[in-house]
């Protein structure tokens, strides 16, 4: 029987569930392929429990996640990339079996990945059809090359097959048994779902549509339910959503919580959600609540209209307005995700969102400023191509970096070289704000290695961060 490893090697803290691992192994048992999933966040020698793994289990291929390339943070030039090339070596030292590499991250940049990284497989875009035919065709030693998704290498160079996206409605009912799910949302603060894939919305920044598909594609509502249902058993009472944005569309995010009604989860769970602001209203709200989500993250992301017609986003100042008029009214909390410092962004338009935002009055702002720009997107074409000079915008890793594997962002070269320190003082005294601060404790918006936030985790806090970070600060207790 062909069989398969499936590592998770993120080292980020608060740890998040590899949830594309929990799926795909559930998927790999359908296909008659025996699976074992080695979870290397919990390991303090990734060395000794690969050594360990590979001792009594050889494997026809491992597979190897890879979540994020980086934090996505201006302040932080993070890079997952070391860590990564460095767990990849224990796994060649391990194990004579071919490695491939697949996750959110990888899609992104499948080609540059492939080299940078010197595997043998990558897998690009979602790997429930595409890896148990790569397993199969291994173990008949049949030829690989035609696999939808695939990263492989010919007598041409590097090629990326065109990736094939699953119709959701058949993949298996995912029971999440394949991680410790119990111990994510202990250490991590919450557990993650899906209710949908893909994105069709025309943002000029976002990843989300290269990496999953311009089609959105919908899970059967009682089969998240019954997902949620398993989780909720296993001791995982916390959640967040995966998705793009829970409500689009609008009809299906209400069939959603319907499911969760109907199976009586509202009283013995908490999730929290990304959502649209455009596609948000009072009918929508009211049922949300009542399903028990507790949170709503809003890619709001500016409160000048021009502004966010320049961002290619379909919603205004007035869906703004009555989108945080219906959480109100339904005792909903929501932060409204600010993106400052695109192109055309000007003092004025940001004086004025803030204002906004103070009027609206949300349980928390977050606030990023300057725009990763990533292969694929509207911006990233505009800005970023090696046919043009360099934008005076542009910061980061630009010498050598053309297909953007290493951080390069975006930030309005007319919002002056002191726009931080207009930021602080706009924002000034109000915690409500989630400032891009390294130094700002509590108010920083970065949440990888944030301290106060993992020991609010710690003294049992769950949630969204953001919202884990505003019951700290309000001395609130734990959700």
């Amino acid at each position: 029987m062909p069989a398969v490893t499936l590592v998770n090697a993120n080292e980020m803290r608060p740890p998040i569930g590899p949830l594309a691992l929990d799926y795909l192994a559930a998927a790999m048992e359908t296909f008659e392929c025996e699976v074992r999933l080695l979870d290397l966040t919990w390991e303090s020698d990734p060395a000794a429990a690969l050594a360990a793994h590979f001792r009594d289990f050889q494997p026809t291929l491992v597979g190897f996640t890879l979540r994020n390339t980086d934090d996505c943070y201006l302040a932080g030039h993070y890079s997952c990339l070391p860590h990564a090339r460095r767990i990849l070596a224990l796994l060649r030292q391990a194990t004579d079996a071919p490695l491939v590499v697949g996750g959110c991250a990888y899609s992104l940049f499948p080609a540059a990945l492939f080299e940078t990284l010197g595997v043998d497989y990558g897998l690009a875009s979602e790997g429930e059809l595409a890896l148990p035919l790569l397993v199969q065709a291994l173990a008949r030693r049949e030829d690989p090359s035609t696999i939808p998704g695939l990263v492989h290498r010919s007598s041409h160079g590097t090629v990326v097959n065109p990736p094939q996206f699953a119709d959701l409605s058949r993949l298996p009912l995912f029971r999440r048994e394949w991680l410790d799910n119990r111990r994510y949302w202990l250490e991590g603060g919450q557990g993650g779902f899906e209710t949908k894939r893909g994105c069709n919305r025309a943002c000029i920044y976002c990843a989300d549509p290269v990496a999953k598909g311009r089609v959105v594609r919908l899970r059967d509502p009682r089969q998240v339910a019954l997902e949620l249902d398993s989780l909720v058993a296993q001791g995982v009472t916390h959640l967040h959503t995966c998705d793009a944005e829970f409500n689009l569309p609008r009809e299906h995010a209400l069939a959603v919580c319907d499911a969760i009604l109907d199976r009586g989860l509202a009283d013995r769970l908490a999730w929290w959600a990304y959502c649209a602001p455009g596609s948000f209203d009072d009918e929508l709200a009211e049922r949300m609540r009542r399903a028990g989500c507790v949170g709503i993250d809003f890619g709001a992301d500016h409160g000048d209209d021009a502004q966010l017609a320049r961002l290619g986003r379909d919603h205004r100042v007035a869906d703004l307005e009555r989108t945080a008029k219906a959480c109100h009214q339904h005792g909903l909390i929501f932060m409204f995700d600010l993106l400052l410092g695109a192109p055309g962004d000007t003092r004025e338009g940001i004086a004025k969102t803030i204002e906004l935002m103070r009027r609206l009055e949300p349980s928390r702002v977050g606030i990023s400023a300057g725009v990763r720009l990533y292969p694929g997107t509207a911006l990233a074409s505009r800005l970023a191509s090696p046919l043009l000079p360099p934008h005076p915008g542009l910061l980061g890793e630009l010498d050598g970096n053309d297909n953007l594997l290493y951080p390069v962002f975006y930030l309005e070269p007319a919002l002056g070289p002191d726009f931080s320190a207009y930021l602080s003082e706009l924002t000034a005294s109000d915690s409500r704000f989630l400032v891009p601060d390294p130094e700002s404790g509590l108010a920083d918006y970065n949440y990888r290695e944030n301290l106060p936030l993992q020991a609010a985790i710690s003294a049992g806090y769950r949630g969204a961060y953001w919202d884990i970070l505003r019951r700290r600060v309000e001395n609130l207790p734990p959700a």
